[in-house]
């Protein structure tokens, strides 16, 4: 098989469960009775009984403040929970708790839908605070997103309306209809593939060969090793404070559903430090592409969806056209220069070097793209061993804004907010005022979308500033120069960004960086929703305007090309001068 023909079907199935699935959430969106109604809506019923949740429908304001009430209570809790593990059931490991700058740092994270880990969640988090914190928050995060674009359709769909929905009611669905159906299924597919699910706690097992380290814990290659003497020589020489390791610690947990959810929600979070590199999390190719798949089923979905739901189905194929060619032509990038890395990586000839053997390098270009491209975060191979500009392309998505794709529900909102600045500067060559789906866009819609559009480069650019010029930020790089800075631009793209990810070889768990990087994902994370939300409640009271011919079409390849040349603008020309001094110039100097 050609390699151009492995990443097809990481393409194509996605974009084959997406349309169907689209079809199915605009009915989530619309209250519509469904084919899971007869099991979930007395369910649904009743919880709305049990917690007295009105039927009535709120302003944009009431809506926006629920949105981030629930977020802070997710916080608190989030942290109390991490903080104070300790005295918590569930923690077979008996872990300490978390300092509180990390604490904050990851339930922030968490919250936000970024997931950033300055930790190994296998050396730090007991099972309690894996399940009942990161797990439920990889469920609430994710749903608040979607909330959000519910929301933002409604305000597009109304006219002369001051109600958009009602979030406590739209958030529900979400969890009965969409997640846990959606998470259940994968959890199970992810077991059958060997991913654990227990909480039994770690494991001990023989190793089937024996190792030798040195003093310092460093394997000794080519050692022969005798057991029963207890001896490690070379060559016949005795190594003095050498061990012998026989038996291996197995870091088990209810991985399948996290892993499950992590990757549907686009949170990324993993159980294990290694995150989906590890073969507990990822054991298989075979699991490799359901979970990649499962990263772009959302994203993909909700675009069919905002089609649907308006009734306006070129619409939502304009917008996965737009960006569905940023992906693959990013996708095309990362697999050539990762495919032919021994001419391009700045780490020789080793184009495998940090790569999973039973991955390949197809299986991880692929889910870098992925990952970066819908803010998940997950990584199943060590960025920072990537060629320089391997590693550029995940960064550049990030900075795009995470709107090839995004994030469930955020990517989307985030992508109408450039459409709607797409259409302004359109209207503007034209000379006509400027209108999207029948609604003018005015001054107010045209200030909001710009903060929404500007939150993420302000997010990164701003809160990266200060550790930038302070000499103790290079301790917590593990390589020197362009490549280091790489790692300390990445760090703060993938915080501002919401999305996750690491680079590697940075550490982020000291004060400074722990609530810096929380900073950038809180600001990227509520600035665009109010914005949105503001959006939202404004179109809502537009009428309709009557389309004439000099309408200007969004559902043309015109407007399509450019959309795509306006996110490119404003994440190149925001972004160009630190990639300069980072990948780029790495990429220069190798």
């Amino acid at each position: 098989m050609p390699t151009w023909a492995q990443y097809l079907p990481y393409i194509i199935v996605p974009l084959l469960l997406a349309i169907p699935l689209g079809k199915y959430i605009s009915h989530i969106i619309n209250d519509q009775n469904n084919f899971m109604s007869r099991i979930i809506r007395p369910i649904e019923n009743k919880i709305y009984k049990f917690f007295r949740v009105s039927n009535r429908e709120m302003s944009w304001k009431t809506y926006l403040i629920s949105i981030l009430m629930f977020s802070l209570v997710s916080f608190l809790v989030l942290f109390s929970i991490l903080r104070f593990q300790n005295y918590l059931p569930g923690n077979p490991e008996h872990f300490s708790g978390l300092s509180w700058s990390l604490a904050f740092n990851t339930a922030v994270s968490f919250v936000t839908n970024t997931n950033w880990q300055s930790y190994s969640g296998e050396m730090a988090l007991s099972n309690f605070s894996q399940t009942i914190g990161l797990t439920v928050q990889n469920f609430a995060s994710a749903a608040v997103g979607i909330a959000v674009l519910f929301a933002l359709i409604r305000g597009i769909q109304r006219t002369e309306a001051k109600a958009i929905g009602n979030f406590w009611r739209d958030l529900t669905r979400i969890f009965l209809y969409l997640l846990i159906p959606l998470s259940l299924f994968m959890s199970i597919m992810l077991m059958a593939g060997g991913v654990p699910q227990t909480t039994g706690g770690y494991k001990t097992a023989t190793l089937v060969q024996p190792v030798a380290v040195d003093k310092h814990n460093q394997a000794i290659h080519g050692a022969e090793i005798n057991v029963k003497k207890n001896t490690v020589r070379i060559k016949n020489h005795k190594i003095d404070g050498a061990k012998i390791i026989t038996k291996e610690t197995l870091p088990l947990f209810p991985q399948a559903s996290q892993v499950s959810i992590k990757l549907l929600g686009t949170n990324g979070g993993g159980v294990l430090g290694a995150n989906s590199a590890h073969p507990y999390e990822n054991p298989t190719p075979f699991t490799n592409f359901i979970e990649t798949t499962a990263m772009l089923l959302l994203p993909m979905a909700l675009c069919f969806s905002f089609g649907e739901s308006l009734k306006r189905r070129k619409e939502g194929w304009a917008i996965f056209s737009a960006m569905a060619i940023m992906f693959v032509v990013a996708l095309i990038f990362e697999g050539i220069v990762e495919q032919h890395g021994t001419t391009l990586a700045h780490i020789g000839n080793l184009a495998m070097e940090g790569k999973e053997t039973r991955i390949g390098i197809p299986g991880s270009a692929v889910w870098s793209i992925v990952t970066t491209a819908t803010s998940t975060g997950a990584t199943n191979a060590t960025l920072d061993s990537f060629s320089s500009l391997g590693g550029l392309m995940p960064m550049a998505l990030m900075q795009l804004g995470e709107v090839v794709f995004g994030g469930v529900g955020s990517g989307l909102y985030g992508m109408l907010g450039f459409i709607i600045l797409t259409v302004f500067i359109a209207g503007l060559m034209v000379g006509r005022t400027p209108e999207y789906l029948g609604k003018k866009i005015g001054p107010y819609e045209m200030r909001m979308a710009v903060i929404a559009c500007l939150s993420t480069p302000i997010a990164i650019l701003t809160c990266s500033a200060i550790p930038a010029m302070l000499k103790s930020t290079l301790t917590s790089l593990s390589n020197s120069g362009a490549h280091g800075f790489s790692e300390f631009l990445y760090a703060f793209s993938s915080a501002g960004a919401n999305n996750g990810s690491s680079f590697g070889g940075f550490n982020g768990n000291t004060i400074i960086f722990n609530v810096l990087l929380a900073v950038a994902m809180i600001i990227s994370r509520f600035l665009p929703i109010i914005a949105i939300m503001a959006i939202a409640g404004k179109m809502g009271q537009h009428k309709i305007v009557a389309s004439s011919s000099g309408t200007l079409s969004t559902t043309s390849p015109t407007f399509v090309f450019m959309l795509i040349i306006v996110v490119l603008i404003i994440g190149v020309l925001s972004f160009f001068p630190a990639l300069s001094l980072g990948p780029i110039a790495d990429f220069l100097t190798h």
